[in-house]
C-alpha cells in the first residue's frame, strides 16, 4: 500500500500561519497560493486547520476551501471548529472529502459516533493532541491550549470503538521545530491503532521520515513547515498576503524546506512505495 503525504495549512484569519507547540503564529501568506504550489508536486492530500474556530466558535473556512477546491483535483480535508451537522453537509458540498474532528469529540464523543453513522468512517478523522504530563501522554484540546486529563492510549481505544477511519496524532512538543518524530511514540501508537495512522508533529530529516515510516507503519505524515518555509517570498513580489518583515527578514535564510517532490523522491529511493 502508498505510504501518503499530506501538506496541512494552519489558517487563521484567511491566512496561512505557522508557529511552534501551536503557538507564536507567524503569517506566512494566502493559502490558495501554498495549495496550488503542493498539488503541483503530487501531494497526496491537503489539510486545512482552522487554528482558532473551536476557540472562539467562529464558522470554518467555507469561502477559502470552496475557491480552493475549484483548482486543485487532490483530497482535501478540513479541521477545527466542526460542530454540526450542517457544517459537515456544507463542507461536502463545496468539496471536502474528509472532516478531521478534535474538540467536538472529546467534548462529545456521541457527536463523533453520530458523525461515522451518518457519512461514513472514510469521511471522519480524528485529530488528537498529546504531550507528557509526569510522564503520561494526555490529550489536549483547543489547538493544544487546553489539557483535558485524559490518557492519550485510552482515548484512542475510545475513538476507534466509534469506528472512524483514520487517526491524526500531533505531538506537540515536537510540533513545528522540524527535529524529527517520536518514533518511540508512533510504534506504541500502531500497537494500538487499526485504522490509518497518521504522523504529525516534528518533521524534518528525510531520514527520519524514512525511519518513521519503515520502522512504525505509520499510514502517512501530515507536513506543514517543512514545506511551508520552501516556498516563502518576500511580499511585494506576488499578491499574496502576509508577514512583510518576516518573509524579508534574516530569520528566513536560516529555516530549511524542502519541496513535495524531493521528499517522495527520497523516500523512493529508500524502498518506501509514495505516488510520484
Amino acid at each position: 500500500m502508498y505510504k501518503r503525504i499530506i501538506s496541512r495549512l494552519d489558517v487563521k484569519n484567511g491566512l496561512l500561519v505557522k508557529g511552534i507547540n501551536l503557538e507564536g503564529l507567524r503569517k506566512l501568506g494566502n493559502p490558495e497560493y501554498f495549495s496550488k504550489i503542493y498539488y503541483d508536486q503530487k501531494i497526496d492530500e491537503i489539510h486545512f486547520q482552522d487554528i482558532v474556530a473551536s476557540l472562539y466558535g467562529r464558522d470554518v473556512l467555507f469561502d477559502i476551501i470552496e475557491k480552493i477546491s475549484k483548482k486543485i483535483f487532490v483530497n482535501v480535508s478540513v479541521g477545527g471548529g466542526i460542530r454540526s451537522l450542517d457544517e459537515v453537509d456544507k463542507l461536502l458540498r463545496i468539496g471536502v472529502d474528509k472532516m478531521v474532528i478534535n474538540s467536538a469529540a472529546v467534548k462529545n464523543p456521541k457527536f463523533l459516533g453520530q458523525l461515522v453513522s451518518i457519512y461514513g468512517s472514510s469521511t471522519i478523522s480524528v485529530n488528537v493532541e498529546t504531550a507528557k504530563i509526569k510522564n503520561k501522554y494526555k490529550i489536549f484540546i483547543e489547538t493544544g491550549r487546553e489539557e483535558t486529563g485524559i490518557d492519550l492510549f485510552k482515548w484512542i481505544d475510545t475513538v476507534q470503538n466509534f469506528n472512524v477511519g483514520e487517526i491524526v496524532v500531533t505531538e506537540i512538543p515536537m510540533e513545528g521545530r522540524n527535529k524529527g518524530f517520536n518514533l518511540d511514540l508512533y510504534r506504541d501508537l500502531r500497537k494500538r491503532v487499526d485504522v490509518q495512522l497518521v504522523a504529525h508533529g516534528g518533521a524534518g530529516p528525510f531520514q527520519n521520515i524514512s525511519d518513521l515510516f519503515k520502522e512504525t507503519d505509520v499510514d502517512a505524515v501530515s507536513i506543514a513547515s517543512l514545506f511551508h518555509y520552501n516556498n516563502l517570498k518576500p511580499i511585494d513580489s506576488f499578491e499574496e498576503k502576509g508577514s512583510t518583515a518576516f518573509l524579508n527578514s534574516s530569520k528566513k535564510e536560516s529555516l530549511n524546506g524542502t519541496s513535495v517532490t524531493e521528499l517522495k523522491k527520497y523516500l523512493s529511493s529508500q524502498g518506501i512505495k509514495v505516488r510520484i
